[in-house]
Order: structure tokens, then sequence, then C-alpha cells
């Protein structure tokens, strides 16, 4: 039996809020998933877009979710499956999905869905602003009480800044009586030109963990390169990895000491319906977070937070 989803839907003053944040911010505007990407799958779910003369973003409010970013002279950063579902409540596939409070498999209970439920949710637009350097900044709040999936409270703000680059901003906050434990990733899914010829520099002769075979420990010869099937966790990677293709992607960050790296492969993405057959030759995903062992220790009371920032190079 699979344990069952914590969803939140926006209510009415949720709703109207967000609508006043949007009427009196010039590079906002709202809009529904039907109308961005008329022939993907799924009820619908609505949408923000970001316009300035440095940049343009796409943002699902389920999971805070940033699906496309690219600069104004740059190219498309992020990878959005053209099979995504906007279902409510369904994971979006592609772009910058929030992996929280657990990232993978939940080590307590395996029957729970993978990569928690932020996600899955609702998430509250509480501010959006113009810098000065012409970039933008909107915060996104989730709250969440204590449920059958994850028995704490707990609320996480994401804090976007969309400029020259795309900088995330996560603050977790343990709002229960208890402490308790997580993990998280920011799980992005970057546009590459051809799985044959990706690399990932950074991550040369550093110790992994196989997905494929129980987290067993092995060493990456080289840079990163995608010959088959990979689901390699790497542990405290503390400098900057950068995605050598085209377009080439730098991602840097602050106390996201877990690099994910995936790709399906060919045969397995064929039997991902929200994937598909030979889309899995235009993404990898290289993600940062905390997970596994480097998961975050939350005493109760206390919050912790972490950015990972991508650009163009």
């Amino acid at each position: 039996m699979v344990a069952s989803m914590h969803i939140t839907i926006p209510d009415a003053q949720s709703t109207l809020h967000l609508e006043q944040i949007v009427a009196k911010s010039s590079f906002l505007r709202l809009t529904t998933s039907k109308a961005q990407y008329p022939d993907a799958p799924g009820a619908g779910l609505p949408l923000l877009v970001v316009e300035t003369p440095l940049c343009s973003a796409v943002i699902a409010l389920q999971g805070a979710h940033l699906l496309e970013f690219k600069t104004t002279n740059g190219d498309p950063l992020l990878w959005l499956s053209p099979n995504c579902d906007f279902t409510p409540g369904v994971a979006l596939r592609g772009g910058v999905p929030l992996c929280l409070p657990w990232f993978g498999v939940n080590k307590a209970d395996p029957t729970k869905q993978k990569h928690g439920f932020a996600r899955n949710n609702f998430w509250e637009l509480g501010e959006a602003r113009l810098l000065s350097d012409g970039a933008v900044a909107l915060e996104f709040l989730f709250v969440s009480d204590a449920n059958d999936l994850f028995p704490f409270d707990f609320s996480a703000e994401l804090r976007m800044v969309l400029g020259t680059s795309a900088k995330l901003e996560l603050t977790i906050n343990n709002t229960d009586t208890e402490d308790f434990d997580c993990s998280w990733a920011m799980h992005n899914y970057h546009r590459i030109s051809s799985l044959n010829d990706v690399r990932v520099l950074g991550l040369a002769e550093r110790k992994y963990l196989d997905n494929f075979e129980g987290h067993a420990e092995k060493h990456q010869s080289g840079d990163l390169s995608f010959p088959g099937p990979v689901d390699r966790v790497f542990p405290d990677i503390q400098n900057p990895v950068i995605i050598k293709s085209s377009p080439s992607i730098e991602i840097t960050h602050h106390n996201c000491p877990s690099v994910v790296t995936w790709n399906p492969g060919t045969e397995a993405a064929g039997k991902i319906a929200d994937i598909g057959a030979g889309n899995e030759q235009f993404y990898i995903c290289v993600e940062r977070g905390a997970v596994l062992c480097e998961q975050w220790h939350m005493p109760a009371g206390t919050s912790k937070s972490a950015w990972m920032e991508f650009r163009q190079v």
C-alpha cells in the first residue's frame, strides 16, 4: 500500500494576494500551463512569467518550480519535458523541482512517494521586487503541518533572484517542538545539445555513490560523461561544477555539499511516460543539495539556509 499524498491547493485569500502582487509588478504576469504549453497533458496549473530586459523565466506555483530560464541574449538553460503532465498534485518533469523534506526513496518508509511532497504542493508568492541591478527577486513560502508523510511541523522559503543568472536560496525552518532530519535537493534538469558529447567538469577523481548498485562507493575517473544510464551521488563537492555542452553552464553553491547526476538512458526513458523515448538525449540532471549522509539535522526551533546559482558560460 502506498502512503497517501499530502496536497494543498491555493485558497481564495492566497489567490487574491497573488493577483495583487502580479498587478503591481510590471515584470510579472499570470498565465496557465494550457496557454503556455497548449500541447502538454494535464488539467492545467497556474504559472508566473517573468520578463525583464535581463532575462525571461516561467515558474509554476506548484512547488515554486522554475520551469524555464534564459538571459535575453543567452540560450535556454533548463529542459522541460514535452510530455510534462500539468495535472495538479503531479510532479512536473523538468526545470528545477525542489525535493523536500526527503530526497529519493524515503528511508524510513519506502512506500512513500520519492522526493518528498513540497514539489507536489502549491507555494505562496510572498513578495516580488525589482532590484537595483535589474534582477527580479521572488519569495515563495510553503507551510506544512505534521501529517502522515512527515510527522513534524516545518516551513520552507525559496527566494529566486533572476537576472544574468538564476539563484535559488532555500531556507528550512523547524517550527516543531521536536528535532527532525531532512534531506533535500534542487533537482536541476539542464538542457544540452548532445548526450553523447556532454561532460561535467569538477567531479573528476572524486568518490561517488552509485544509486544503481545500492549506493556502492566508486571512483570517478576523469570528467563525468553519459555513455549509458547514470545515477550518482557525489558527497562533499564544495567547488563549482560546469556542464560542458552547448550551452555550457556553471553551477555554484553555498551549503549544498551533495551533487547528484542523473540521466535514465535510452531504454528507461522510453518507459517513463513524462519523458518519452529519445528525449533523454537533450538533458542531464546536475543537482545540488544535502542528501544521504549529508542530510540536515534540524533541532526544534532552528533554521538552515543554502543557495544554488547557475549561469551560462
